[in-house]
């Protein structure tokens, strides 16, 4: 990673603040839990992965929309803590910037529901005025947390000018199997590859119905399928071949935001001109570090960082990974 070469990277998605409290479950409808560690950060899928890529050295601009209130300007100053070009996020009086209410359990597991807020009026129209934006960068990162006609409206746009584009299918829905078809990579987990396929997202996927699935969706319009699989590894799969980059054992404290990690990296690699193999590995490496630290923000590295995590901790720096099809096999 930084090389001569430097992509511009524009993230197109959500800001939403974070509210985080641990307990030992999820309640029940109509109970009370107690609970601990409250915490409130800066959040949304789309400025995570904004957020990480430009803090992996990316040249990155963010369009977006978030109220105009404390959680709003909050926002602005942190994205441009960060050197991450905020002159096209909108502000709205009509609606208060995003929030998203995140769970954690005594394994660090969590769960999260998101008020989309300020997100809901990032609109179709606002997108297309932007075009001159998308027309100058590299690579186009997309998620679900704004509405799915403006996601289509900025995707249609990116391919009409050769963009590449990264779709981090979060959270999943089947609305989103429409939008397959305008993207060059796009990067799901377990879930969210059994709802883009029309299955319950709590069944657990073998290597083989993994593989199949994911070539299921290449067949909608991807060039590329990701699907990340926590502790496992990640599943590259192309029509040509299939290949399981490892990720390391790592004690996690949150897992909260190791997808955006992933796709803030995963972007930054391939706006620089890595290899598949090795953009997939620098972005594995990323959300092991993430998820190393407590809340999404702190977990995001730079650089150097990552580099002495890597050493730290005995990671290869260095790609490397298993070639094989275990759906041909």
């Amino acid at each position: 990673m930084n090389t001569d070469k430097k992509g511009k990277i524009l993230s197109i998605g959500s800001y939403n603040v974070g509210l985080t409290c641990r307990a030992g479950r999820t309640p029940a409808w109509g109970e009370t839990l107690i609970g601990s560690d409250f915490s409130e950060s800066y959040g949304g899928k789309g400025s995570n992965q904004a957020v990480a890529a430009a803090r992996l050295g990316g040249d990155v601009t963010f369009i977006g929309c978030v109220g105009m209130d404390k959680y709003g300007e909050d926002a602005l100053a942190m994205l441009r803590d960060n050197g991450i070009h905020t002159d096209y996020i909108k502000q709205t009086s009509d609606k208060n910037t995003g929030v998203g209410i995140i769970l954690l359990n005594e394994h660090n597991d969590n769960c999260i529901i998101v008020d989309l807020g300020a997100n809901s009026k990032l609109t179709a129209e606002y997108v297309e005025s932007m075009e001159l934006v998308i027309q100058e960068a590299d690579v186009v990162i997309f998620q679900l947390e704004t509405p799915v006609e403006t996601v289509r409206a900025g995707m249609q746009l990116a391919k009409k000018h050769g963009k590449t584009i990264i779709f981090n299918p979060a959270p999943a829905n089947t609305a989103a199997i429409d939008l397959l078809q305008y993207v060059t990579i796009t990067n799901p987990n377990e879930s969210e590859l059994l709802l883009l396929n029309g299955k319950e997202s709590d069944s657990a996927l073998t290597d083989i119905e993994c593989e199949k699935l994911a070539h299921n969706l290449l067949r909608k319009g991807p060039d590329i399928v990701l699907v990340t699989r926590g502790e496992k590894d990640c599943m590259v799969v192309t029509p040509e071949e299939t290949m399981q980059i490892p990720v390391y054992p790592i004690q996690a404290k949150d897992t909260t935001g190791a997808g955006d990690a992933f796709t803030g990296a995963l972007a930054v690699a391939i706006a620089e001109g890595k290899s598949l193999k090795e953009a997939v590995h620098f972005a594995n490496l990323t959300g092991s570090y993430c998820v190393t630290h407590q809340s999404v923000i702190p977990g995001l590295p730079t650089f150097n960082q990552l580099k002495r995590f890597s050493k730290d901790n005995n990671i290869p720096w260095e790609v490397a990974c298993e070639e094989k099809s275990v759906f041909k096999s």
